[in-house]
């Protein structure tokens, strides 16, 4: 049987992306090699687990919430056999959602696929190139307006994008020249790059 390091699970809005401000249940796996040190969920790599959970419990807990979607997220979920767990929410009709850096392969079978998936690559780490080109979005994280020429060649890889993202890096979400910078990338080019945010910050939710 399946089990899956969780740090946590809980019933909030989907904060970012395409499906921004719809209810979802997220799954947040435990464990990820790329420890980014900006990132907003260290507890999911810098401490320990907090739960062990097999595919039953964690099935039970997103049938009981009445979310639309499920969200398996990280960490870095992908550095664990999804398989059992996707197949089982498919099985309830769950529409599942992934977040991942794309470092590693996304693994999926007739019977267990992802409705959505969301890529948030890292210039510090290589992205699979299966995975980007599975991805229905890609989100950039952007520290500094210069990132954006190595960013281009990673939408370039991802052929079924529906969205490309770019997002300030939170510390630096009230750095006025930053943001007009990234407005203004998207006003000049259009089409997939969207300028985002994390809406779950200001209403206060995880």
């Amino acid at each position: 049987m399946s089990i899956y390091p969780t740090t946590e699970t809980f019933l909030s809005v989907q904060g970012e992306g395409m499906h921004m401000g719809r209810r979802a249940y997220f799954i947040r796996l435990f464990g990820c090699p790329i420890r980014c040190p900006w990132c907003d969920s260290k507890d999911s790599w810098a401490r320990k687990a907090s739960e062990e959970l097999g595919v039953s419990d964690l099935a039970r807990r997103v049938e009981i919430s009445g979310a639309e979607i499920a969200v398996i997220t990280g960490g870095e979920p992908c550095m664990h056999d999804l398989l059992p767990l996707l197949a089982k929410l498919n099985s309830m009709k769950v529409a599942c959602h992934l977040e991942t850096s794309g470092i590693f392969p996304i693994c999926e079978t007739v019977e267990a696929k992802f409705s959505w998936v969301a890529l948030s690559p890292k210039l510090f780490a290589n992205a699979d190139k299966g995975a980007l080109e599975r991805a229905d979005e890609l989100k950039f994280i952007v520290s500094d307006f210069t990132d954006l020429l190595s960013y281009e060649k990673l939408a370039a890889a991802a052929k079924n994008a529906k969205a490309l993202w770019l997002h300030p890096e939170w510390s630096k979400a009230e750095n006025k020249e930053l943001l007009r910078a990234l407005a203004d990338y998207v006003k000049e080019r259009g089409g997939l790059w969207r300028i985002g945010w994390q809406i779950h910050k200001n209403y206060g939710v995880r």
